[in-house]
């Protein structure tokens, strides 16, 4: 057995000790959260703060155990370099796991009013809310084309069809596009007439829609295209044609054209749903209150970003950039040598940081003008990260140069702030990932 004073005692010092606890803990605690959780990369929105937590306890409990593994110490700067890559590389590679886990998520979510799959269930909703009576209009939509035409507005073509009664009105469709800036179902297509004294009318549908899309995401964003009906005839209300469709299920994309050309997205789920709205005004009837509702059928599809060309042509620049401003503190001397050999000065680095800082703000503003977003989106944390990396590099140069100055950052040459870029710039964009995506 070693006495205290021995290598191994050395070795395992009551710090260890206490580190190697705080591991087990946390690996632990990462394991109790993650129980229960059956598929945690196609349940990313469901169980978000479980996985966060299972994601900041591995993160922490592997960077001790690198800590106890290269037992970092000032008088061997080289362990301190190899502690900071591992922290790094672990910050870096959880972010890339949330990416991945982000755009492999197959969550139903953002379609309106209640989700129905069956025209029984059609009719349960129309029971539950007091329309079992109303005359029911099959409806149903085929998209063949959508495109976005700005950050609003999406534009959408393809058929819409109705099974109307034999002495209906065949010449327009019996329902309205209330969010529709421009076009609709007008040009008659096709006229059927069904064994049970119906008659299918087809219509072909040419229209822009306009809805308020969330880019909170960007550019790991998916979007719900909405296409709201109301119909057209008092008494009368909008149910899926069920009929014309194999048994739906909302990932087999029913109702999309098979080779529709979206451009950057793709087809995530197609539903139909339906609820009510209200226009709080009675449009000139006598016969209504300003409070009355109007049914509303819902065909809503679910669209997902290619995701990884628009991350590279942000993160690429910005790793570039990010690189030049580390490789900037190896400038940073007050050995007057040194300082001639590379002409350094401290204006030279704080010159080069503000440049750095321009070229920054340029590619924000135009991310801003991509997504016409009105909030903050998840690229622009990128460019947060770096405008306060940026700062703090122009702080240490004036700190480091200036003559009365910490001792921290004076040690070893400015090791300091070396050692601490990269930890400080991976657990940031972590950080910002997991709040939020998880949070």
């Amino acid at each position: 057995m070693s006495s205290p004073t021995s290598p191994a005692g050395a070795h395992w010092g009551p710090s260890r000790i206490v580190a190697a606890a705080l591991a087990v803990a946390l690996f632990g605690l990462a394991g109790v959260a993650a129980a229960g959780i059956d598929e945690p990369v196609h349940e990313v929105m469901q169980h978000g703060h479980r996985l966060a937590v299972v994601l900041a306890c591995s993160v922490v409990g592997l960077a001790l155990v690198a800590w106890l593994l290269l037992r970092p110490r000032p008088t061997k700067p080289s362990t301190l370099g190899w502690f900071s890559v591992s922290v790094s590389v672990l910050c870096l590679l959880a972010t890339v796991l949330v990416w991945g886990a982000v755009a492999a998520d197959d969550t139903l979510t953002g379609t309106p009013g209640t989700m129905v799959t069956t025209q029984g269930a059609a009719t349960s909703y129309l029971r539950d809310d007091g329309r079992d009576g109303m005359q029911q209009i099959p409806t149903g939509v085929a998209i063949q084309t959508a495109q976005f035409t700005d950050a609003n507005n999406i534009r959408l073509t393809g058929y819409l069809w109705q099974r109307l009664p034999a002495d209906a009105d065949t010449k327009t469709a019996n329902l309205d596009l209330p969010a529709a800036v421009d076009g609709g179902a007008t040009e008659q297509v096709y006229l059927h007439t069904n064994s049970d004294n119906t008659r299918t009318v087809g219509w072909k549908l040419r229209t822009t829609l306009r809805e308020q899309f969330d880019y909170s995401h960007y550019p790991l964003d998916r979007q719900v295209i909405w296409s709201t009906m109301w119909p057209k005839t008092p008494g009368t209300v909008l149910v899926p044609d069920f009929a014309a469709y194999p048994p739906w299920e909302p990932e087999q994309n029913l109702g999309l054209y098979t080779g529709m050309v979206t451009g950057e997205w793709n087809t995530h789920f197609s539903a139909f749903s339906m609820g009510e709205s209200t226009t709080r005004s009675t449009l000139g009837s006598t016969d209504t209150t300003t409070d009355a509702t109007i049914p509303t059928l819902h065909f809503s599809a679910g669209v997902t970003r290619e995701f990884l060309s628009p991350l590279l042509d942000r993160l690429v620049p910005l790793m570039v950039i990010t690189l030049l401003v580390f490789a900037s503190l190896f400038v940073v001397t007050t050995d007057n040598d040194r300082r001639s050999l590379a002409g350094f000065s401290t204006w030279t680095v704080i010159g080069f940081c503000g440049a750095m800082m321009l070229v920054v703000a340029v590619q924000h503003s135009s991310l801003r003008s991509t997504t016409g977003s009105t909030g903050v989106v998840y690229a622009e944390y990128f460019y947060f990260i770096l405008y306060l990396v940026i700062a703090l590099v122009a702080f240490n140069v004036v700190e480091y140069t200036s003559t009365r100055r910490f001792a921290f950052l004076d040690w070893n040459g400015n090791m300091a702030a070396r050692l601490l870029y990269w930890p400080v710039v991976t657990t940031l964009l972590l950080g910002t990932t997991v709040a939020v995506f998880l949070l």
